[in-house]
């Protein structure tokens, strides 16, 4: 029980939504190791396409400040 605490706890902290929690907490307690280690890995998916999403905006911003300053 103590390991699914955490892992729930580490999903959130991760920001995995609370369905694909509850999804991942099914599936551990169901055994269903290969299937959770699938919910994981496409919360880890997810999560990837937030950081590239926020890196082109980053990307976006950095020009500005450059066009800015060589203006």
């Amino acid at each position: 029980m103590e390991f699914l605490k955490g892992m729930c706890e580490c999903m959130a902290d991760a920001g995995c939504s609370a369905e694909m929690i509850r999804r991942a907490e099914r599936l551990y307690e169901a055994g269903a190791t290969e299937s959770l280690i699938r919910c994981l890995r496409a919360c880890r998916c997810s999560t990837l396409e937030e950081i590239h999403k926020k890196q082109k905006q980053l990307d976006r911003l950095d020009m500005l400040i450059r066009d800015t300053k060589n203006r």
